[in-house]
């Protein structure tokens, strides 16, 4: 029997990330907020914060590719929240922001960052492999 995956977790991930903190900047709602990322992919970004953006709230991103200092702009929607957790230091609270649009230009320096550092394929939580 099929599982169900549930809209709104990380768990319905397209597209694989990799561990990184970086400095992100983000535009919503008329404030300009910046807080650090925990992991990067071609898909989205994981920001820590502990005052997350609701759920489908859409944002400018704004972030500099470290080894290569070229600075991308994206767009992007909240899709899911991580809350404090009690007795897990290990769950920073933050929010799973999709990216909604980028240049071909920008998705392809974001690819290439991914391959540099991680190689050209890598595996998802379930052990598939994908391009990154």
């Amino acid at each position: 029997m099929a599982q169900k995956k549930t809209v709104g977790t990380k768990d319905n991930r397209q597209a694989v990330r990799v561990p990184i903190q970086l400095l992100v900047d983000y535009r919503a709602d008329g404030h300009y907020l910046f807080d650090f990322c925990r992991d990067l992919g071609t898909g989205g970004v994981f920001i820590e914060t502990d005052a997350p953006l609701t759920l489908g709230s859409s944002m400018e991103l704004t972030f500099t590719i470290p080894d290569s200092k070229e600075t991308l702009k994206a767009n992007g929607t909240v899709l899911w929240i991580q809350g404090k957790v009690e007795n897990r230091p290990e769950l920073q609270p933050g929010m799973g922001v999709q990216f909604a649009e980028f240049t071909a230009e920008q998705r392809q320096i974001l690819e290439d960052f991914i391959r540099r550092h991680h190689g050209p394929k890598l595996k998802d939580e379930s052990g598939q492999q994908h391009s990154a």
